[in-house]
């Protein structure tokens, strides 16, 4: 059994991160930043690599924003990420697919991605484009792009040129997605994800990346042995409930 480590957020680091709504945009090493007619002109101190195609494909059938499979399904799984996580892009190539494979594709599970955006400010913008490309229910390939071209922490992976290219290459409205990423609207767009992240964070005691949570239920680890376990014990509650509901009542005779 392969296991997959996690990113654990510090206490202080977490108060930090979480109460903080702006997005700023000197890790990208940004010298300026100027109003055009197509929204704001970023000028990098250094070019981008080059984006890569992904070795993995999620499904595009039955998506809803960040939500992929049978919206009826009996057990949810949501995985709370970060897209300069390390561990997150192993999990997303070496859990997810099995997970897609064995249950997703079968109507059992709805997979659900939460942001947690905390390594930094690629973090926070590849957080504010995936927003973006859920807007436009194409979330999942722009997932799939971003971990695939993951090669380290601000280390230029989320730059706004690759950003740009990803989305092109997955087919988004361009226009409406060069406006999300105008920097006005940038910040308030990751104010709203803070927000929700925060408050699902909170209640829900996530305090690492990638951590998976079956039915309100987090778990120990991301490996897919473990999630699998808890999903069987889910799907098999739900089977009981549902004999139960099917089950005829019994008819009772009055005594003559």
């Amino acid at each position: 059994m392969h296991l997959i480590r996690r990113v654990r957020i510090g206490a202080t680091t977490l108060l930090t991160l979480l109460l903080t709504t702006l997005l700023v945009a000197a890790s990208w090493s940004v010298v300026g930043a100027q109003d055009r007619d197509d929204g704001l002109e970023w000028a990098p101190l250094v070019t981008p690599p080059p984006v890569v195609t992904p070795t993995i494909h999620s499904p595009t059938d039955e998506v809803d924003g960040y939500s992929m499979g049978d919206a009826d399904a009996p057990v949810v799984i949501e995985v709370w990420e970060d897209f300069q996580c390390p561990y997150c892009q192993r999990f997303t190539y070496e859990v997810e697919p099995a997970l897609v494979e064995t249950y997703v594709k079968d109507g059992d599970v709805r997979l659900v991605f939460r942001n947690l955006a905390f390594l930094g400010n690629e973090s926070q913008w590849a957080a504010v484009a995936g927003s973006l490309a859920a807007d436009q229910n194409m979330f999942w390939p722009f997932h799939d792009y971003l971990f695939a071209n993951f090669g380290g922490n601000e280390s230029g992976s989320y730059h706004i040129d690759r950003l740009l290219e990803i989305a092109e290459t997955v087919g988004l409205d361009m226009d409406r997605f060069r406006e999300g990423l105008a920097l006005e609207n940038a910040r308030e767009r990751w104010a709203e994800i803070e927000a929700v992240s925060r408050a699902g964070a909170i209640a829900q005691g996530i305090n690492a990346t990638p951590t998976v949570v079956v039915n309100g239920v987090p778990l120990g680890s991301p490996d897919f042995a473990t999630v699998s376990d808890a999903v069987e014990v889910e799907l098999a509650k739900s089977a009981t409930t549902a004999a139960e509901e099917d089950a005829p009542e019994a008819e009772t005779t009055e005594d003559e």
